[in-house]
């Protein structure tokens, strides 16, 4: 308990002290923060493991470190610019964010199913949530709880502020996720960073990657509209939002699982994509193969164990 209070008066202090800084100035001191842990080695191996999966094949060693540092810059200015959020009001979000295919959220719901967005940790993916808060639509989207609570509730704070109705991850989350879109609302889950469980895996850059089953579930069950949300930077404090519709129906077979993981697949074969186009937007610091299908289980153990 007293680690956390630690780290929640640093955060505090981060806070007061930054104040009175321009926010134009907060980017690039990110940058800066990013460099400084890409050079203190802090989840490095990580990275670059990843990247080595993802790219080895077609990149050097020398442009995949270029890359990793790349990501640590990115990660680093979108923290700072998270807590720029904090003097921020919902009415001035568009001098920081431009949102595309808003509008197909409106027509979606005209359905009367609901409507849910497949977001990933791939750019500012917070700055993308507080965007479409402001839509107009009651958005619901379901989160993971930080280990420390008090910067866990500081951050939902901060969600709720642009107006996200916040589902923690617990035993009750699938009722209530199921309930917000059985009202007609907008759910957003993102869905890209390893689980523990061994239900569903899909093809991410050749090999098996597990994810969670309950998005593309909702969707088939429920043939509810789909679409993929991702954001990229255009500036020191500037991003770009999108809201793509994904056609799965030409998938379906009317078998519930093939379905499922037709949908899962769907999804992770866009965020494939946008890490080709982008690779530095992505969040390279989770051990994203590490559980592994039944047949595999020693390879994930030579692919993390021994790592940091």
């Amino acid at each position: 308990m007293l680690r956390h209070l630690v780290e929640y008066a640093l955060l505090r202090f981060l806070l007061a002290v930054f104040r009175p800084f321009p926010l134009s100035f907060l980017a690039g001191f990110g940058r800066g923060f990013g460099r400084f842990l890409f050079a203190l080695g802090l989840r490095k191996k990580v990275v670059l493991t990843n990247l080595n999966i993802a790219f080895g094949a077609e990149k050097s060693a020398a442009e995949i470190e270029r890359i990793a540092k790349d990501a640590y810059e990115q990660i680093g200015s979108q923290l700072f610019e998270f807590l720029m959020l904090y003097r921020v009001k919902p009415r001035d979000l568009s001098r920081f964010v431009t949102l595309e295919g808003a509008e197909l959220i409106t027509q979606a719901l005209k359905q009367n199913k609901g409507a849910l967005l497949a977001g990933n940790h791939f750019g500012h993916w917070e700055l993308l949530s507080a965007a479409i808060n402001t839509l107009g639509h009651p958005f619901y989207g379901y989160v993971g709880k930080q280990y420390n609570p008090f910067v866990d509730r500081f951050i939902n704070r901060l969600r709720a502020k642009f107006g996200m109705q916040v589902i923690r991850k617990s035993k009750r989350a699938t009722k209530e996720m199921l309930a917000a879109l059985k009202k007609n609302q907008v759910l957003g889950i993102l869905g890209d960073l390893n689980v523990p469980k061994q239900d569903l895996f899909v093809d991410l850059f050749g090999l098996k990657a597990a994810i969670g089953e309950g998005l593309a579930t909702f969707v088939v069950k429920g043939n509810r509209p789909l679409f993929f949300i991702w954001i990229h930077r255009t500036g020191p404090l500037t991003h770009a939002g999108h809201i793509e519709p994904l056609d799965y129906q030409p998938l379906l077979t009317g078998e519930k699982t093939k379905d499922v993981q037709a949908v899962a697949q769907l999804i992770v074969n866009r965020l494939e994509e946008n890490i080709k186009a982008y690779p530095n937007h992505y969040f390279w610091f989770n051990r994203r193969f590490k559980t592994r299908p039944e047949e595999e289980k020693a390879l994930g153990a030579q692919i993390y164990d021994k790592m940091d």
